[in-house]
């Protein structure tokens, strides 16, 4: 079947016998093919507040509500959640073949996707880590020669033996440390060194050669880089590689004041400037050659790449590759979808299929480069210690000038559902908690998301008052157990 728009893809979706399933730590963040998968199915772990209103899409098992009684998830990730007993029993009940939409893959899942006969629409652990690699990606860039930025990876113990001069001499007075035993990203395990006080206060914090409880055997230092931090979506097609429109990424924005690492993921931007128009045929060019790369290696289906937007020179950075399904998902899917684009996990989920078909790529490409308009906010949980068990409520808000203006509007968790700029919708959680339950003290432990239907960020990267306003409100709100 050639494919041109979203009806193809049901069409080519209903001719397949059997069950799709996504599986997510929230069933927000697998809710997208329910916008063209009849019957689908979510398997989720944590119980957030929105899953009545996104029950209404699709079917939604979550751990969390089976065990709210029971013992704790030991793990939080595919493999625990699939491979706890709860969960099989749900799963028994679901007669015919099983597709499983993974934000990655795990070794013993694919033991036990084996034994029951499962189909994993995910590239195997193996290649997954060895791709995901800060040696690979060196690797990479070299062999494709592609821009890079001057620094190395070197044993942990340097960090004490150099001093912050050392690396001033080669690397600038501003550089970037990373922690590569730090798998989890959103900017865990990453610190911006400015000044010998942020060196210094970073030897202090590694003093022990751990952090958040990972032994720490390296780290990757490199200059720091000035320019917009911006991303793409690829997706790794037998047709070849399909790429997003360049994305502004939100890092550190004002509410993320006095986390203890730099570089924290807040969210996307959609339809703001990133770069000149020069810059962005660059960005194209480097993914599809990484892309291809990878595609060259076994990779099938969605990755991220991150760049360094260089605007005054037009040179665009690589810096770091993301081997799964990425922070810009749904969100940027729903957008899509509401331009009438094919989102890229329909095309993700063809690749680990045995389904024939065949796409016009050029033409494809010409319409993902069309700039969505939109944003996303991530926000995270208030310091607190207890929580009341009663919190803002998912779906559409609008509000005024003030705080108190702020008031609920209906259900909704697509962008189409946001009529004005004063509105947005909050979904992707709260996270339920028990009246008295002790909350986790991680500082980038997620709260929810928050959807709007504009660039909540102007040319210069300021965060707009109106959007800064409303996340404040949500994480007031949620901190004093309120009820909206």
């Amino acid at each position: 079947m050639f494919i041109r728009d979203i009806r193809q893809i049901r069409a080519l979706f209903q001719s397949l016998p059997g069950t799709f399933i996504g599986v997510g730590m929230t069933a927000f963040s697998r809710i997208l093919p329910a916008f063209f998968l009849n019957f689908y199915r979510i398997v989720a772990l944590h119980r957030t507040e929105d899953l009545s209103l996104l029950r209404q899409k699709a079917d939604i098992f979550c751990l969390e509500e089976e065990t709210e009684n029971g013992a704790p998830i030991p793990l939080e990730n595919s493999e625990s959640l699939l491979l706890h007993p709860q969960t099989g029993c749900f799963l028994d009940g679901i007669p015919g073949t099983k597709y499983f939409l993974l934000y990655q893959d795990y070794p013993g899942l694919r033991s036990a996707a084996q034994a029951n006969g499962w189909h994993l629409l995910a590239n195997s652990p193996q290649l997954r880590q060895s791709v995901a690699t800060r040696k690979f990606f060196k690797k990479m860039v070299v062999d494709l020669n592609l821009p890079q930025a001057p620094g190395d990876i070197y044993p942990i113990e340097t960090l004490h033996l150099k001093g912050y001069g050392a690396w001033c001499n080669f690397l600038g007075s501003s550089f970037v440390v990373q922690l590569p035993e730090i798998e989890r990203g959103g900017g865990r395990g990453t610190f911006f060194v400015h000044s010998k006080g942020d060196y210094q206060q970073l030897q202090d914090r590694l003093a022990e050669n751990r952090w958040r409880n990972t032994k720490l055997e390296s780290i990757s230092v490199h200059k720091f880089l000035e320019g917009i931090p911006s991303s793409v979506v690829v997706c790794v097609t037998r047709h070849g590689t399909l790429v997003s429109s360049l994305q502004r990424q939100l890092i550190d924005l004002p509410y993320c004041e006095d986390f203890a690492e730099n570089g924290v993921f807040c969210g996307h931007a959609w339809g703001v400037s990133a770069g000149s128009e020069a810059s962005r045929e660059f960005v194209f060019k480097q993914a599809c050659r990484i892309g291809d790369y990878l595609g060259a290696l076994g990779y099938r289906g969605v990755l991220g790449i991150d760049f360094i937007v260089h605007e005054k020179v037009e040179k665009v950075y690589p810096i770091e590759i993301n081997p799964r399904l990425t922070g810009a998902l749904p969100m940027l899917s729903l957008l899509h979808l509401q331009a009438g684009v094919i989102p890229l996990e329909a095309f993700h989920m063809l690749e680990f299929l045995d389904i024939p078909y065949r796409i016009d790529r050029n033409a494809l490409n010409k319409r993902y480069a069309e700039t969505v308009k939109g944003s996303h906010l991530l926000l995270f949980r208030p310091p607190a210690s207890k929580t009341r068990g009663v919190i803002v409520r998912p779906g559409l808000y609008e509000y005024g000038p003030s705080k108190e203006g702020f008031h609920f509007l209906k259900e909704a968790l697509a962008y189409q559902d946001i009529g004005k700029e004063n509105q947005f919708i909050l979904i992707d959680g709260p996270m339920y908690k028990k009246a008295g339950e002790v909350i986790r003290q991680d500082s980038l432990d997620r709260l929810c998301r928050l959807l709007f239907s504009y660039p909540v960020v102007d040319h210069n990267g300021m965060l707009s008052p109106q959007a800064l306003l409303a996340a404040n409100w949500v994480r007031e709100e949620t901190a004093k157990g309120g009820n909206a």
